[in-house]
């Protein structure tokens, strides 16, 4: 295990006016980990959730031991900087996330290249954990999509793949009877980046693969649908012009809270 390590050099230091807000690693990540475990208790839930533990096998789910020499981007209105955490490569299997109450939590290894709109997408999750009322008046307006109340049968429960970006905040019902989730693809050999985006109907309580009528002509066939925070998140970045809900979205996003 290499040396550890909680600052970072020059070049990666000088794009944070915020000394608080440098990214983290080795003792620092630890301790920056625990207090989002004590607040948000996801690995607790993977713990508690055979399939998700599964999915997660031969990883580690550590910050990285070494200093990782790579400039995170100032933010841009309305998002908020959040705070970087270097992880394990394996972490999570590599994939970005956030965790309580702002941290990003980004693998050591990620190309230099990718930063920029990996970053962004995980403000825009930084944002909705920050402002929950917000995103729910913004997503009701724009998608007429609300917080839906309801549950699951336990067939369904236990095939879902806990997202940290979304983990805490309810699933989302669209058009008064749709509830859009991931379930993994396998049962036996799940992995973390093989789900399914289904749709769940709470008119007749069945679940349904094909998009419902009118999904696809409004939120396009984007394969990130199993919750309106990663939809917006995804679309925030990639900005299709074309896209309906990406232009709806944009023109109320300056009533989202500045920081």
């Amino acid at each position: 295990m290499g040396q550890l390590a909680s600052k970072y050099i020059p070049s990666t230091l000088e794009h944070f006016a915020d000394p608080e807000r440098f990214p983290l690693s080795g003792t620092d990540g630890i301790e920056a980990l625990n207090k989002a475990e004590q607040i948000d208790q996801y690995i607790a839930a993977i713990n508690n959730s055979p399939i998700n533990i599964l999915a997660r096998r031969d990883t580690s789910y550590v910050p990285s031991f070494h200093a990782v020499g790579k400039a995170i981007p100032p933010p841009d209105s309305p998002w908020p900087a959040g705070q970087v955490i270097w992880m394990d490569p394996t972490a999570d299997n590599g994939l970005p996330h956030t965790r309580a109450p702002d941290y990003i939590c980004l693998p050591s290894t990620i190309p230099s290249s990718q930063i920029t709109s990996t970053v962004l997408h995980e403000r825009v999750h930084v944002s909705q954990r920050l402002h929950y009322d917000a995103w729910v008046k913004l997503l009701k307006d724009a998608w007429k999509m609300a917080p839906w109340t309801g549950f699951f049968p336990n067939s369904i429960d236990e095939r879902r793949r806990i997202n940290p970006d979304i983990f805490g905040v309810p699933y989302f019902i669209w058009d008064s009877n749709w509830v859009p989730l991931g379930l993994f693809k396998s049962k036996t050999s799940p992995l973390l980046k093989e789900i399914d985006i289904v749709w769940w109907d709470v008119k007749t309580r069945t679940l349904h693969t094909d998009a419902p009528p009118g999904w696809s002509e409004f939120f396009g066939t984007h394969p990130a649908g199993e919750h309106p925070y990663e939809l917006a998140a995804y679309l925030i970045v990639e900005a299709p012009a074309d896209n309906k809900a990406y232009k709806e979205l944009k023109s109320r996003l300056s009533s989202l809270p500045s920081s």
